[in-house]
């Protein structure tokens, strides 16, 4: 599966259906080079995402708006070396020369929780060689689901039974070293003959345990040529592996001082070449390479910001290519660390740092202590630079849905409101009114009161000492309104046209705030602590309001649509109905006493797709989304959202719209 054939189905669904549709657009653009596969009932888009769906991936897609941009720091990925010995020798390695002094499990326990608390998704346990610590298993076992956990190794010590091991205790992949298609010319590379048996061999026995198993390659001129890549590729995928994984040399560790050994710039342009293509190979593996998600015109560089080096005697660096530490963890606790690093390392770069900074390392040990490598920053990282794209296009994604066209959305559909709305939705909204103690002199205050429906059922429950302050946010559902209540009583019941917060912000002492079918495009948790602040004590919250995601099958549809074409929308729309749990600790939060909570279903019953989606579009609960389309693209969007409502409904005899709702009656204490 093509990546953005993937995105379809993942943006239409939490959390990726939140997005902005700029960057949504990014975001599919960018999978259209990606390849997708189906591994142990869940999507891999290659490894430096975590599988979709889970819990790992949710707390990827939370922090995707969040990282490389934020004042608070948030890591992406770790890749950590449990031990820096090794009885190999690669021409390559980056690792070479280091203090071989391991960091003890107990030290390895504390850090899990420390980049769980950063953030972190994806873990890589390296090396060196990180088979050949004993523990290994109980390091793996530090980290829990929220984390996506692989392994890169050489294959050396690696038997059946420990992959099986490894697997049982929560590793999700293994990525293996090999290089070349011709045993002779890997196990030159390597340094150790056997090598390549030895890849081979841990390919097969990782991928029998049921570990997501790929190649790790160092590419070279020799490598990337077509006669020599693609038919690598497919040796690959015969081996085991589901991916392959390209590595670029970097005149570090081994390779100190040999900028030659850097690939020229038309190495990058063929890489990039051959991930457009792989991708749209299904015979193929995955290809990812950071030649492509680190590119300018994608993520960009996110050492020392989103991605963190931490080698095997405990020594923090920005990156694996970046051998710099800014401080041990065996010495120092790893917020310190980030702090330290956190002056030369603040935004994300359009470049590799690792090149940028090489020519300047000087001869010696690696990696450079922290006030060297304060130092060399300070001289040769450029505190001005541009930005990847991913991050400008983030920064312009602002427009949203908001008050203005809410308003603007109900305003256009005030005559047809009670017709598409009422008729099933009225009534929980009057069971609500008449599950509450009446004495008629209540001073009451309205949250989105609509065309007045249960603003009439209110004021018929008051007498002379009783008021009714009904708000909305739209000019022509509070005309109705007026109409509706024309022959209340003067000075009972009173409308006013403006944002119900700010309003229910000035009020104090009242004996009951309401509101039905509101909440959601007003936020909930703001809205039960004005409620809170308003209310006498022992005065009432009552309300109505659509649950989650609700109703499903068509805010899916419409998300799809959306996920599909993503550039059709000008904003984002997103209302933020909640779960009967999330009311439940909002009102704790807010200080309120839950008296009552229920759900319960309005249900809508049509012949046809049409009538649907006139449904949605007159009742106002699918006016936003529709309104938020770009207007040359309506017409497309209308046809497509028909076909897939036609083709989610076959076989029924009509269709149903189905919102579901949470009722809640709580108390001031």
């Amino acid at each position: 599966m093509r990546g953005d054939e993937f995105f379809q189905t993942a943006a239409a669904r939490p959390p990726f259906n939140r997005l902005h549709p700029r960057l949504a657009a990014f975001l599919k653009d960018y999978l259209s080079r990606e390849k997708v596969v189906r591994f142990g009932g869940r999507f891999v888009v290659n490894t430096n995402f975590p599988p979709f769906p889970g819990r790992a991936f949710d707390r990827f897609a939370e922090g995707f708006l969040e990282a490389g941009g934020s004042a608070r720091r948030r890591l992406h990925s770790v890749t950590l070396a449990v031990t820096n010995r090794c009885s190999y020798r690669c021409w390559h390695c980056y690792n070479a020369g280091r203090n071989q002094q391991d960091v003890p499990l107990a030290r390895l326990r504390e850090l899990a929780r420390e980049l769980g608390e950063l953030g972190a998704v994806c873990v890589t346990l390296t090396g060196g060689e990180p088979l050949l610590r004993s523990d290994l298993e109980a390091i793996v076992s530090a980290f829990d689901d929220r984390f996506y956990l692989s392994l890169g190794t050489t294959g050396a010590g690696l038997t059946a039974a420990r992959a099986r091991g490894l697997k049982r205790r929560g590793l999700f992949a293994v990525g293996v070293s090999l290089d070349s298609a011709d045993e002779a010319e890997h196990d030159r590379g390597r340094g150790r003959p056997g090598s390549f048996r030895t890849a081979l061999s841990a390919l097969r026995m990782c991928r029998e345990a049921g570990l997501y198993s790929y190649v790790v390659a160092v590419a070279s001129p020799g490598l990337l040529a077509r006669g020599s890549f693609l038919p690598f590729l497919r040796f690959c995928k015969g081996a085991g592996a589901y991916e392959v994984h390209l590595l670029e040399p970097c005149p570090i560790g081994r390779l100190q001082g040999r900028c030659d050994a850097v690939l020229p710039a038309a190495a990058a342009r063929r890489m990039l070449a051959y991930q457009a293509e792989v991708a749209r190979d299904e015979d193929l593996p995955i290809l990812s390479a950071y030649a492509y998600i680190e590119s300018g015109r994608a993520f960009g560089c996110g050492a020392g910001l989103t991605h963190l080096y931490i080698d095997g005697s405990g020594e923090v660096c920005p990156c694996n290519f970046v051998p710099l530490s800014f401080g041990s963890m065996r010495a120092r606790p790893l917020s310190a660390i980030l702090s330290r690093m956190g002056r030369r390392f603040c935004r994300p770069r359009t470049s590799c740092v690792g090149r940028l900074l090489a020519p300047h390392l000087p001869e010696g040990p690696q990696p450079l202590m922290p006030a060297v490598s304060e130092r060399l920053c300070a001289r040769r990282l450029p505190a001005r630079h541009a930005l990847p794209r991913f991050f400008r296009v983030r920064a312009e994604a602002v427009s949203r849905a908001g008050s203005r066209e809410l308003a603007a959305a109900y305003d256009a559909i005030n005559s047809d409101y009670d017709d598409y709305w009422l008729r099933e939705a009225g009534r929980p909204v009057a069971e609500l009114v008449a599950r509450l103690p009446w004495s008629g002199s209540e001073r009451v205050f309205e949250a989105g009161c609509g065309t007045g429906y249960a603003s009439r059922l209110i004021a018929e429950r008051l007498d002379r000492g009783g008021k009714l302050l009904a708000a909305d946010i739209s000019r022509g559902m509070l005309a109705r309104a007026a109409r509706r209540l024309g022959t209340a009583p003067p000075g009972r019941v009173r409308f006013a046209r403006g944002d119900a917060l700010a309003l229910l912000g000035e009020r104090h002492g009242l004996d009951l705030v309401f509101s039905s079918w509101a909440l959601g495009y007003i936020p909930l948790e703001s809205f039960l602590a004005s409620s809170f602040g308003a209310l006498r004590g022992g005065g009432r919250l009552a309300f109505i309001v659509h649950r989650e995601n609700s109703p499903r099958r068509e805010l899916e549809l419409f998300r799809r649509v959306g996920a599909e074409d993503p550039g059709s929308l000008d904003m984002k729309v997103d209302f933020d109905f909640p779960s009967p749990g999330r009311v439940r600790a909002g009102l704790r939060s807010a200080g309120l006493r839950l008296d009552e909570l229920w759900t319960g279903k309005a249900v809508f019953r049509y012949g046809s797709a049409s009538q649907v989606l006139e449904h949605l579009l007159k009742s106002g609960a699918g006016t936003a989304y529709y309104r938020a389309v770009k207007p040359r693209r309506r017409p497309r969007a209308r046809r497509r959202f028909l076909e897939l409502l036609a083709a989610a409904n076959a076989g029924r005899p009509g269709y149903e719209v189905v919102h579901d709702y949470v009722g809640c009656v709580a108390q001031k204490p």
